[in-house]
């Protein structure tokens, strides 16, 4: 291989081995490497919603006290390489190939899959680094996520959702289940789930000189939302700090809260106290830190504004709608995998906009605009207006080349979604 785009050809062709869900094979791989992930420190995130901005955020809390901070995330929305950052900045294709030049026969010896060797990667990377501590976001459920392979300072659970069915359960106390899988011996869990229905779930299962049960522990007051993000008290200790984010979404307190909580239990473990002026510039500047993006992100692009939002799943999409309720949405573009509860997000959508463009995102998961069009037939939201394309690219040229443009379009269902609007609008250069 000498091109890299060969080298990310072989890495996206271990997707089609099938999923690993073990610890098997991330077991070997880190051996052969010198099990780097015991030679630094930690955060584990697991959940449905949510656990991207939290690592992101205690990620940037901590960057901006002066730790060398790795973060790992998945998946990516343009390039692999922003899945494994350091200090904001993301791993180089330079060190991809080196990584699988010196790495290729022990790859096709074990026969891991994309995601056991991106964990690896990211990994050794960390170590080679010498990162202070390295934020790491579960890639699906808790207990056999390759990542579940670390034995953090902290760990964090966030809101559990229906996903993921076929590997974690078809409940929601299963799934929470699987994602306590993470939890380890004498380790700090963090739950910010704030479902009424685990309350008592997670109270029994972790035992209670390791919980810290969010709610319990911190309260938001004066939560308000504006076009550049959500402001915000955060009172914690009998203490209230404002803070502010440029992420839309009156979620994103919960997240900031549980990262920052995170930040602060690992800060004592390691001898150090969290400074208030840090912890609300790591919050306000968690997309520059950390390249967060794609969450109820608006860009202008041809006099129309988009939104984009990688929401894949029925409790991440009514959060957005939600979050959505005092804008004027002229026209949705979606599109979804069809291996998530496609069904009940569609209905969500249906009954929330009155204008659809169904499409496919580019990706050989992808849902067929077919099926549909066929749930829409058969919905009672019958005031919907609805257009079928092909692919993103199709559907924006109708919007550019439409006599009167909508003002504003909210594009959401899948990553791989945003992902080609972004090249089809030519806005990649806003997302380096």
């Amino acid at each position: 291989m000498k091109d890299i785009s060969e080298y990310f050809e072989f890495l996206y062709k271990l997707e089609r081995t099938g999923m690993k869900y073990d610890l098997k094979n991330i077991t070997a791989l880190l051996k052969a490497l010198g099990d780097p992930h015991k030679n630094f420190r930690s955060i584990h995130i697991a959940g449905t919603n949510g656990k991207g901005a939290t690592a992101s955020f205690a990620a940037s809390v901590l960057a901006e006290h002066g730790l060398k901070t790795g973060l790992f995330t998945s998946p990516h929305i343009l390039r692999f390489n922003e899945r494994v950052r350091v200090n904001g900045k993301c791993i180089s294709d330079i060190y991809v190939k080196n990584f699988l030049d010196d790495n290729e026969k022990l790859i096709r010896k074990v026969k891991p899959s994309f995601f056991e060797v991106n964990t690896a990667l990211a990994f050794k990377y960390f170590e080679e680094k010498g990162v202070d501590v390295a934020v790491v976001e579960a890639g699906l459920g808790g207990r056999l996520d390759s990542t579940n392979v670390l034995y953090p300072d902290v760990s964090v659970i966030t809101q559990i959702g229906m996903d993921h069915m076929q590997y974690l359960g078809n409940t929601l106390h299963k799934i929470a289940k699987e994602k306590l899988g993470i939890v380890k011996k004498n380790t700090p869990v963090i739950v910010s789930d704030n479902r009424k229905v685990l309350k008592n779930f997670f109270k029994s299962a972790i035992k209670q000189n390791q919980l810290h049960y969010l709610d319990d522990i911190i309260k938001f007051r004066r939560l308000k939302e504006r076009a550049a993000g959500i402001s915000f008290n955060l009172i914690y200790n009998k203490r209230s700090t404002g803070l502010s984010t440029p992420l839309l979404g009156k979620y994103q307190a919960r997240n900031a809260g549980a990262a920052i909580l995170a930040a602060n239990i690992f800060a004592e473990k390691n001898g150090f106290l969290l400074s208030t002026a840090l912890i609300k510039r790591g919050i306000e500047s968690v997309k520059m830190n950390t390249g967060y993006r794609g969450r109820l992100e608006t860009i202008t692009a041809n006099k129309v504004n988009y939104i984009l939002d990688v929401s894949h799943n029925p409790d991440g999409i009514m959060e957005s709608v939600r979050s959505l309720s005092n804008r004027k949405i002229d026209l949705v573009i979606f599109g979804i995998m069809e291996d998530k509860d496609y069904r009940k997000v569609f209905e969500i959508i249906l009954s929330s906009f009155r204008n659809i463009i169904i499409t496919r995102p580019q990706y050989k998961r992808a849902l067929e605009p077919s099926k549909l069009v066929r749930i829409a037939l058969n919905s009672s939201a019958k005031r919907t207006q609805l257009m079928e394309t092909m692919d993103v690219k199709e559907a924006i040229g109708l919007i550019n080349n439409a006599k009167k443009k909508p003002g504003t379009v909210l594009v959401i269902g899948s990553f791989f979604l945003v992902s080609d609007a972004i090249k089809a609008l030519k806005l990649e250069k806003h997302f380096e």
